[in-house]
């Protein structure tokens, strides 16, 4: 008996030190609104986890991170509305890790930007924007 407590310790210790430091690295996504004349409603889920409904004002902003897996499968996704428009689409893929990562240690970022014109992602807060979607 003893010796499966321990081996119980010994796991969820594990499991506890592999979240907290990301093994397999870690993202950091950021969705900020440049919509100048309504707040941006955006509700953000994944296949395990529901992130809830936010709304973002005008240059605010809406991040979070999470720990990216041995075979990358994270998948975000999200439903923006501002005013009439709407529009859903994946914050995060492997197609848009493709075009967020950067060769360098530590924490990958993927920002986004909100725009009357659509939405775009980048692996930069200033430049570099691919732009990925329209309004509906």
């Amino acid at each position: 008996m003893d010796k499966l407590f321990i081996i119980f310790i010994l796991i969820c210790t594990f499991a506890s030190l592999t979240h907290a430091f990301c093994v397999f690295g870690k993202w950091h996504i950021i969705v900020k609104s440049d919509m100048p004349d309504n707040d941006v409603i955006v509700h953000v889920k994944s296949g395990d986890e529901d992130r809830g409904i936010h709304s973002i004002p005008f240059n605010g902003t809406f991040d979070w991170s999470f720990c990216d897996s041995f075979l990358r499968r994270a998948l975000y996704f999200a439903d923006f509305s501002c005013g009439s428009k709407t529009q859903s689409l994946h914050l995060f893929d492997d197609p848009i890790a493709k075009i967020c990562y950067v060769q360098k240690p530590g924490t990958q970022h993927c920002y986004w930007s909100v725009r009357p014109d659509g939405f775009f992602v980048s692996h930069r807060p200033d430049g570099d924007w691919v732009h990925l979607a329209f309004w509906r």
